[in-house]
């Protein structure tokens, strides 16, 4: 029936309603350990190239002091050594050692760049998921309404149809017994038709004998 109908897709729609919040939480909880993992991945990252610039600022000042007193072995003064240029893959004194910790650097901003993108995408694609999240519980929510009165009409309609069924039931009711009561009184008639035929045919004999004898 119609009531019924609407009855089960009530309930499917508060099922999809309570499935989709549920799948929103589980992605709220995903997202969270995510950027958790960011934020310590960028962190991690982060300190290593700190750690890694200055061994790499003292190994440069190393390599530079060590030019600088090697040239000036027969100039005898107290010059501090210059600060080394920050451009390492340029500089003169660069070693193996060098080279692979400037790598390591930058294999490090590199993996902190990425992960940063990654984050800002994962982030994007959540709010997308929530903001879709929120439309399709609304529109649940708009169904369930809608349905929810269609069904409240619908027993409206129902309770009205099922008191004219009553009510025609007592008409049908009253009229077969109105129809059994003429229907005996047609009997009743059609059974005595030919007995007062008879008598008053006898009337009208006796009638004309008396006016007759008149």
């Amino acid at each position: 029936s119609t009531i019924t109908t609407l009855e089960s897709e009530i309930a499917d729609a508060y099922a999809q309603i309570e499935q989709t919040q549920l799948d929103l939480q589980r992605a709220t909880e995903d997202r969270k350990a995510a950027n958790f993992d960011f934020q310590k991945t960028v962190s991690d990252q982060t300190i290593t190239i700190e750690v890694l610039k200055k061994a790499l600022d003292r190994l440069a000042t190393f390599y530079d002091f060590l030019q600088k007193k090697g040239g000036a072995s027969f100039v005898q003064n107290k010059q501090t050594p210059p600060v080394p240029q920050k451009e390492y893959s340029k500089n003169k004194g660069s070693t193996g050692v060098m080279e692979m910790i400037e790598k390591l650097i930058h294999e490090a901003a590199d993996l902190r760049k990425d992960s940063q993108e990654a984050e800002g995408s994962a982030q994007a694609a959540y709010e997308q998921l929530i903001a879709d999240t929120n439309g399709s519980v609304e529109a649940l929510q708009k169904e369930i309404t809608s349905k929810l009165a269609a069904k409240a009409d619908a027993e409206k309609d129902k309770l009205s149809a099922e008191s004219d069924l009553s009510d025609t039931n007592k008409e049908l009711e009253g009229l077969s017994k109105y129809s059994s009561e003429l229907h005996s009184e047609c009997d009743y008639l059609l059974k005595n038709f030919d007995l007062r035929q008879s008598t008053r045919s006898n009337e009208i004999e006796a009638l004309q004998q008396a006016k007759q004898i008149l």
